[in-house]
């Protein structure tokens, strides 16, 4: 028994060392002055958290501090979970963030039914060749850790303790709490028929809010009330050629922000959302986790290229179900390469040049935005017609077909 326990242990210990090791490279040379050897990342992002979790402690005005060039953004919950990474030495937590990350990719990548030298394989494949993963690593973002916090919460799969411990919704509301957009996954629990994740998602977000406001109520007044003033902390650069959401495209196209572009990425959020019931209603859970993640993204003012790990879980999803409608399959999988890839980072940007783009460079800049709304009209058509074919022979379980 030992000798077999040992064994497992060897190839358990083979398996993950090269997604982590990919993950030390990606981290270090990602962004631009960042070394692998001396390893010093450049993970700006991770200092902003870092630096307001020491503003936190010391009683100063995270928001009011610029860490930069990069304001603080977030709920002011969020600074309560940066402070473990900021009263650590900068590369114990650069190093951390990367583990942590690394293993909650696994995690994703496993819940989808995936283990042994596959999840290895797919992860460091993830963390080498999809934009979103290795910008991630290498901003010390927290892409990774929010589409993570929906996978693990609530889409079907394995677990590795065999049980859940926290209801489900837990995770989803405490990640709304540290940024809005998973709240998008709540919405499509709750109204796609299953209320108790929903409504638990719901008080754990309130919970936690409301906690925040009793410790910092001026941090909390400052933050929702400019949110609900339409101040979400970086409205500046939205025309940016990396912001692939609907609202910079408009920006992009128009030249300015207007009711035109927020009327349009409030139709694609309730398209979205609708599509990820639909498409639950048809037997789809997993896949329709996904749409409601990518609703998030293509309906919020601003999504960076690098916001968009939710590409590995859908990736994962089409590349196993084949029995999914073909044509949704393909611009599926088309969707998923092209922001992967990220060939737009190719072009020109900054200082307003996207706005005098000639029209290939738009259709570059833009195409991946129209392919991912598409993604969510044709995941809306094709859910409801499973759905009702799943109505018609009374078997909630009946799973889409490409006939």
């Amino acid at each position: 028994m030992n000798r077999e326990f040992a064994a497992r242990m060897r190839r358990w210990l083979i398996w993950i060392i090269p997604p982590y090791v990919a993950a030390l490279w990606a981290g270090a040379t990602t962004i631009a002055g960042g070394n692998f050897e001396p390893w010093a990342p450049a993970m700006i992002d991770l200092d902003v958290y870092r630096r307001a979790a020491e503003d936190l402690l010391a009683g100063r005005d995270f928001y009011a501090t610029p860490y930069g060039k990069l304001p603080w953004i977030y709920p002011p919950f969020a600074a309560f979970l940066a402070v473990p990474w900021g009263v650590v030495p900068l590369a114990v937590a650069q190093f951390a963030w990367l583990f942590l990350n690394v293993t909650v990719l696994m995690g994703i990548l496993y819940r989808l039914g995936f283990g042994g030298w596959r999840l290895s394989l797919l992860t460091t494949a993830a963390v080498w060749l999809v934009e979103p993963v290795r910008e991630t690593l290498g901003f010390g973002q927290l892409g990774i850790i929010l589409v993570g916090a929906a996978v693990l919460d609530s889409a079907p799969g394995r677990r590795l303790l065999g049980r859940r411990i926290l209801p489900e919704g837990w995770l989803v509301g405490l990640a709304s709490a540290v940024k809005l957009t998973p709240a998008t996954v709540a919405a499509y629990n709750f109204f796609s028929g299953r209320r108790k994740p929903g409504l638990m998602a719901f008080a754990w977000f309130c919970g936690a809010t409301a906690l925040t406001w009793l410790l910092l109520p001026g941090a909390s007044r400052t933050y929702w009330l400019g949110l609900v003033g339409g101040n979400s902390g970086i409205n500046s650069g939205i025309e940016f050629k990396t912001n692939q959401s609907v609202m910079g495209v408009w920006a992009r196209l128009f030249g300015e922000l207007s009711r035109g572009g927020l009327v349009i990425s409030a139709i694609v959020a309730l398209v979205g959302i609708a599509a990820a019931i639909a498409m639950h209603k048809a037997g789809e859970a997993t896949l329709a986790i996904c749409l409601a993640g990518f609703t998030s993204l293509l309906a919020s003012p601003i999504s960076w290229s690098h916001h968009y790990v939710w590409v590995v879980p859908l990736t994962a999803v089409l590349l196993r179900r084949p029995h999914l409608p073909q044509p949704l399959r393909l611009l599926g999988l088309f969707y998923c390469i092209w922001t992967a890839y990220a060939p737009f980072k190719q072009l020109p940007g900054g200082e307003g040049v996207e706005r005098t783009y000639p029209p290939l460079h738009q259709v570059v800049d833009n195409i991946g935005v129209v392919a991912g709304v598409a993604l969510l009209v044709m995941g809306l058509l094709y859910g409801l017609r499973g759905a009702r074919a799943a109505r018609s022979t009374d078997a909630p379980d009946v799973v889409l077909d490409s006939r």
